[in-house]
């Protein structure tokens, strides 16, 4: 089952490269253009009255369609597509979120993620946690039991 779990990964990871590295989206570039660890994701809300559908959706409605969550002539959802693609990019063990190197506040908001390198990935998680925050095994990245719960 892990190895489903990796492959799916690996067709977001190929995907988004394919097309930070197109071109075809404006402000989906790289962060640190030299190395190619860091990109940027446009991420303008939707509810803002410049958002403008055929531009700051265009890259989340990129991934839905890919996925078959959307096709042409269904109703345009920018929120849920975005939503899909953030829980997806969270998930994998992959790419990590650069919070630090985002820009929320400004006229063209984005997001930086970063590529996680194959040797900091763990194998069967399903992404980058910080210490402290229990995996879906219920143990802390600490690898201490949760509070209150008894090591046998």
């Amino acid at each position: 089952m892990a190895s489903g779990r990796a492959r799916s990964t690996r067709k977001l990871r190929q995907w988004t490269l394919e097309q930070v590295e197109s071109g075809r989206f404006p402000g989906l570039v790289w962060d640190d253009p030299p190395a190619k660890t860091m990109f940027r994701i446009p991420w303008k809300h939707a509810g803002k009255q410049d958002f403008r559908h055929d531009e700051d959706a265009a890259f989340f409605k990129a991934w839905a369609e890919y996925k078959g969550k959307y096709r042409p002539g269904e109703r345009l959802d920018p929120a849920g597509w975005k939503t899909r693609l953030r829980c997806a990019l969270n998930k994998s063990p992959e790419f990590e979120e650069v919070p630090a190197r985002s820009q929320l506040d400004i006229a063209e908001p984005y997001k930086v993620y970063r590529l996680v390198p194959p040797a900091e990935q763990r194998p069967g998680e399903l992404g980058p946690r910080r210490p402290g925050t229990p995996s879906r095994h219920g143990t802390p990245a600490s690898g201490r039991p949760p509070h209150g719960v008894t090591a046998l």
